[in-house]
C-alpha cells in the first residue's frame, strides 16, 4: 500500500468515526454501545464504496501523470552516414 492510500484509508476511518459519533450524541444515545439501524448500515456501506471508487481513480490519475513527468528513456541515436562511406 502505497503512503497515499494509507492516508486515504486513515482519512475515511477518522470520518466515518465522526460521522457515527455526532448521530450518536445528536440522537441522545449514551452508554459504552450504539444501536445502529439496518437502513443506516446499507446507507454507510454505499458511502464507503464511492468514497473507495472516488480513492481508486483518483489513484489512476496520479499515476497516469507521474508517469507523464517520468523522463523518456534514453534512445541510441542513429548518426548520419556519409554518402563516400567514411565516417
Amino acid at each position: 500500500m502505497s503512503f497515499f492510500g494509507f492516508v486515504i484509508i486513515l482519512v475515511l476511518i477518522s470520518t466515518a468515526v465522526k460521522v457515527l459519533d455526532r448521530r450518536r450524541l445528536r440522537d441522545g444515545v449514551r452508554g459504552d454501545y450504539m444501536r445502529v439501524d439496518t437502513e443506516e448500515l446499507h446507507r454507510l456501506q454505499e458511502t464507503l464504496g464511492d468514497l473507495s471508487g472516488r480513492v481508486e481513480r483518483l489513484e489512476q490519475e496520479r499515476d497516469f501523470y507521474k508517469d507523464l513527468l517520468e523522463p523518456l528513456p534514453e534512445r541510441p541515436r542513429l548518426s548520419a552516414s556519409n554518402p563516400d562511406g567514411s565516417e
